[in-house]
């Protein structure tokens, strides 16, 4: 089951049930959801020690600088320590992530 955890933005949900399908009892496993048209500050230790998945929709990575760069369903990433802003979603839909790290 998912939850809301304390702490943690409202678009994230945390997973630590032990749900067969996770990667084994040494790995969290989270899922973020930006709704359509939302923007997201970008904390880096929200993302530490984590391989990102876009599982659906699409999302901008926003730099400090005033670059950006999309990334779509299936793109695989890691967001820790980067001169980033914000991510946004610039579609129709939500944009799901899905963040695998270490306990």
């Amino acid at each position: 089951m998912s939850s809301t955890s304390r702490g943690s933005p409202p678009w994230v949900k945390d997973d630590d049930a032990p749900v067969p399908t996770r990667p084994g009892p040494a790995f969290r496993r989270r899922e973020v959801t930006i709704r359509a048209q939302e923007t997201v500050p970008y904390v880096s230790e929200d993302w530490r020690d984590a391989i990102v998945v876009i599982e659906q929709g699409e999302v901008d990575l926003c730099c400090v600088r005033g670059g950006r760069r999309r990334f779509v369903k299936g793109a695989i990433l890691f967001l820790e320590g980067l001169a980033l802003r914000c991510l946004h979603n610039p579609g129709l839909e939500d944009a799901v992530l899905v963040a695998l790290s270490r306990r």
